[in-house]
């Protein structure tokens, strides 16, 4: 569950052909899968699956710039400047912690948008294919919005993380009489 890395030791993928034969083997044994979409002409189908997850790397990543969670994150650690268009892109070398989180998520969008629509019926809503699409679908949307609200595992300096690349803090509400902790987003 590492992230895939090129020479330069930068992070191209967030899930690797293990990573998501690992989570659903069924569907490589009961279906084949085509190469016919595929970037280049794999050999494989480790091959196939490595370039749909970096298909998957870079769809994620600009569906975190995409989100408004994302630039008020970059507006707290005061990063930048953001005006207009100027959103800076994630960079996935400085996602430190709960690194096997961000390969699920991965796991998923390469599971829901490429590899199950190559085998559901569509015209058949009991169809495991597509249930398990949608499964996938609110499992990804689930982890993503999470990892987007607590923003605790992205170095935003790149000096390691502390307290301050952390947008989410918790406290004792001492107004009320209440006893439970509120999230207080900074």
């Amino acid at each position: 569950m590492a992230f895939v890395t090129n020479v330069n030791s930068n992070v191209i993928a967030y899930c690797d052909a293990a990573d998501i034969k690992d989570k659903d083997q069924r569907v490589f044994e009961s279906n084949e899968i085509n190469f016919a979409d595929a970037p280049s002409t794999p050999t494989t189908l480790d091959e196939y699956l490595e370039d749909l997850s970096i298909k998957a790397f870079a769809r994620i990543n600009e569906k975190i710039r995409a989100s408004a969670k994302w630039r008020s994150y970059l507006g707290y650690t005061n990063n930048t400047a953001l005006t207009g268009n100027t959103i800076p892109p994630i960079n996935a070398d400085r996602i430190v912690a709960r690194q096997s989180d961000v390969t699920d998520l991965a796991t998923y969008y390469v599971l829901k948008e490429y590899l199950l629509p190559k085998v559901a019926d569509f015209g058949d809503d009991l169809n495991s294919e597509v249930q398990k699409i949608s499964y996938y679908s609110s499992k990804f949307e689930d982890l993503f919005n999470e990892l987007l609200d607590m923003m605790d595992w992205y170095d935003a300096e790149g000096d390691g993380l502390d307290a301050d690349d952390k947008m989410v803090s918790f406290r004792t509400n001492r107004r009320t009489r209440s006893k439970r902790n509120i999230t207080r987003v900074r």
